[in-house]
Parts: C-alpha cells; sequence; structure tokens
C-alpha cells in the first residue's frame, strides 16, 4: 500500500463527506463546464470520491468510470450509481484496457503528493490530443488554517507541522512546466482564490477539520484533539469570519491540458 492509499484509508468517511463537504459539488460543475463532455466519449473521473461528478458527468451521454484509491467513498459511489463502473486504483498506477479522450479531476489533485506520477498515468490514460481537465488547491491554499492549526500545535508541545502532511498545493507554474515537460500542452490555467462558506459556524471549521485534516490530528490523544480544534477556531476566526459566516480560505488551480499528438 503507498502513502496515500494509507492516507486515504484513515480518513476518507463518505457520510461525513457528503454531509460536509456538498460545495464540491456546487462548484465542480463549474469544472465539468471546462470538460464540455461529449456523447460517446470516454472518460475518467480521477479521485471520483462518492461519485456524485462522476453521475453529472454521465448526464452528457458519455462513457464515465470513476477512479479512486478509497474503498469506503467506492462502496458509497457504487451503492449510489451502480450503473456507472468505478475502479478502486493509485493514481499513480492506474491502467486501462483502451485510452480514453478525457482524464477529469476535482478538488482531489492536491491529495495526490506524487504529481509527477500522477500525470505520466494520466498520459498513459489518454489518447493522442486527448484532455487533462482539473481543479485543485493552489500554492496558498487554506493558509490560514493550516496556520491556526500549527499555532495550536505549538501550545501543546508539537512541531509546528506534523511530520505527515497530506497535500500538495503547487503554484501555477509548478504546475504548468511539470504538464509541459509530461507531453502536455497547457491551454487554459487560472489561479483564484475562492473563499467558501462553512455551514454551521465554528461547527463547521471543526467538520472541515475532520474531514480533511485528520492526518495532522491522528496522532493526538482525544483531549488534545480537542484542544487543537477549540485553539484552531480562536487563531482562526479574525481572518475566517465575515459577517457571522465562516470561510474557509480556499486558492484553487483549474487547467486544460492537452496531450500532445
Amino acid at each position: 500500500m503507498t502513502d496515500q492509499q494509507q492516507i486515504a484509508a484513515k480518513i476518507w468517511d463518505p457520510t461525513l463527506y457528503d454531509n460536509t463537504a456538498q460545495y464540491i459539488l456546487y462548484y465542480g460543475e463549474d469544472v465539468i463546464k471546462w470538460l464540455a463532455p461529449k456523447k460517446g466519449e470516454n472518460i475518467i473521473d480521477l479521485g471520483c470520491g462518492t461519485g456524485h461528478l462522476t453521475a453529472k458527468i454521465a448526464e452528457s451521454g458519455a462513457n464515465v468510470t470513476g477512479v479512486d484509491n478509497s474503498g469506503a467513498m467506492l462502496q458509497e459511489a457504487k451503492k449510489q450509481y451502480p450503473e456507472i463502473p468505478f475502479i478502486q486504483a493509485d493514481a499513480t498506477n492506474f491502467h486501462l484496457d483502451e485510452p480514453v479522450e478525457a482524464v477529469f479531476s476535482n478538488a482531489a489533485l492536491h491529495w495526490m503528493t506524487e504529481p509527477q506520477g500522477v500525470i505520466s498515468s494520466v498520459s498513459k490514460a489518454l489518447k493522442p490530443g486527448g484532455r487533462f481537465i482539473g481543479e485543485m488547491g493552489a500554492k496558498e491554499n487554506i493558509a490560514t488554517i493550516i496556520a491556526a492549526i500549527n499555532m495550536a500545535f505549538v501550545e501543546i508541545g508539537q512541531e509546528p507541522m506534523p511530520a505527515v502532511f497530506p497535500w500538495y498545493f503547487p503554484s501555477l507554474a509548478e504546475y504548468a512546466t511539470l504538464l509541459e515537460e509530461n507531453g502536455f500542452t497547457v491551454e487554459q490555467m487560472a489561479q483564484f482564490q475562492r473563499p467558501t462558506a462553512l455551514n454551521n459556524g465554528p461547527e463547521g471549521l471543526k467538520s472541515w477539520m475532520r474531514n480533511f485534516a485528520d492526518p495532522l490530528l491522528d496522532t493526538l490523544s482525544e483531549e488534545e484533539r480537542e484542544f487543537v480544534l477549540e485553539r484552531t477556531i480562536t487563531y482562526a476566526e479574525p481572518a475566517l469570519v465575515d459577517d457571522d459566516t465562516w470561510f474557509a480560505d480556499y486558492v484553487r488551480l483549474r487547467f486544460v491540458a492537452v496531450k500532445d499528438k
């Protein structure tokens, strides 16, 4: 099992994910517009999670297959969308019988901490001229949340950043270079701030941390975890609350790249 699979097995709770991260589906529908799926195309949804965006892509008439490395998330996806094929595989090492016209990925590539391997696998999966469309966390994504967690860790005598950092947040230039070095032409790319509202006030940020920051917290005792959650709220509040609404300070990277012919 790779490091990616170990992280996935530890943190992904499909019920928590679907209940607290509805905004991923909402914003992901805009990324599908960049994909512009066509009837009859063969498309991979890489890091498909519980399959909601996979199903949205399928509504276009495209033949879409979901790929994810979390068995728990795929079990829920198969239950909700039994008509769609789903495959459990690591993004750095997935194989298809035939190459496809497009690979799509939303809110997943930043969990894949070996980007060279991921892009290489995507290239192998695509036909010449095939499209790679994605959105992910970019450089400075959740910087305020990370800083607040770090300050809380210092208070309990931990290093400011634990050894396991579960995310890969590249700059636009860094990711564009990786794509070009692996035989892609970048047709569109944008890096932008997207503050994302969280439901239920400070409890919304706690749910976000339980859902997405578990690798940073799972070495702590229950008492330490609760302390870190509470102190993170305190440190983050001045920057992340606007008109009584809590926000996650997201910075996103969105792109369309085409495999060279």
